[in-house]
């Protein structure tokens, strides 16, 4: 049985990561906070003596580094997403371990795409437009100098994700905590940015199998898309969750003033995933042989 060591375990991703390995039967999942529980272990990643204790104590086969931050200020970016990332990689780099890591990248890594570019493959060049798009794509390219190194780190670059629990500086988070407090009648109306933006969107637990394939099968120094393949308007994403809910459009209110975003927004960006898919068909047929 494998131990995988999942950072950020307060985060949605991570909950759904943690559920589907640990459903799986194969894996001995520790998770780790930052405060720390009955059912986690404490580690701020940030903090380089306590994470290369906590690799030592648990000496996992497997880490995925989930731990991040989607704020824009610069210098708590860069210390979540790049230091971090880059201590990690040190520790395992030093113990001689050949634990693999796996680094949650992000579709903001493109940053500037232009409608015609899509559906964008894992090796289109890296142009982010915010700190946050620019942060993880240090970490992806600190993966590509710990891969020449030996290190066995893989990224999973993320896009668009859709589930309950996700952080409200997301779009999906903030939507479903409004649809929440209209079905409690709590409020009257959902508050949106502008809506034309196309998407990837994928759910939880698609995600949650994809990070699995890409752990299990993926190779070293390669960075593979976690995402649908399919795209999605914000407001048909929208129109969707309200349907579900028995609700309409009658009661958004959609105003540009409203939107988290600055600066320039991508009007469409969707993943090529031809490379997640090869590893998904390798992944569900390992207990058909």
């Amino acid at each position: 049985m494998k131990t995988v060591l999942v950072t950020g375990g307060n985060g949605a991703l991570a909950r759904s990561v943690t559920g589907y390995l640990e459903a799986i039967g194969d894996y001995r999942v520790i998770v780790s906070t930052r405060s720390g529980d009955g059912s986690s272990v404490q580690l701020n990643v940030c903090d380089t003596p306590q994470l290369s204790a906590t690799l030592e104590r648990t000496a996992p086969d497997v880490v995925i580094h989930l731990a991040a931050t989607f704020g824009n200020e610069f210098s708590d970016a860069y210390a979540v997403n790049v230091d971090s990332t880059r201590h990690l990689l040190d520790a395992v780099e030093r113990s001689n371990s050949k634990a693999r890591v796996i680094l949650a990248g992000s579709a903001a890594e493109y940053g500037a795409v232009e409608p015609s570019d899509n559906p964008v493959s894992e090796t289109r060049a890296l142009n982010p437009v915010s700190v946050y798009g620019l942060t993880k794509a240090w970490q992806t390219q600190l993966a590509t100098v710990y891969a020449a190194r030996g290190v066995d780190v893989v990224v999973a670059r993320i896009f668009n994700l859709e589930g309950r629990g996700l952080s409200e500086r997301l779009f999906v988070g903030r939507v479903y905590r409004q649809i929440e407090e209209v079905v409690q009648g709590r409020r009257s109306t959902i508050d949106v940015g502008p809506l034309s933006a196309t998407r990837d969107y994928l759910r939880l637990d698609d995600a949650a199998e994809q990070i699995a394939a890409v752990m299990a099968h993926g190779e070293a120094g390669c960075v593979y898309h976690v995402a649908s393949g399919r795209p999605l308007t914000m407001r048909e994403l929208l129109e969707r969750n309200l349907a579900e809910h028995g609700l309409d459009m009658q009661i958004v209110r959609e105003a540009p003033a409203l939107s988290n975003r600055t600066g320039y927004d991508v009007p469409v960006i969707y993943a090529n995933v031809a490379r997640t898919a090869m590893l998904l068909e390798t992944w569900r047929a390992r207990g058909k042989a």
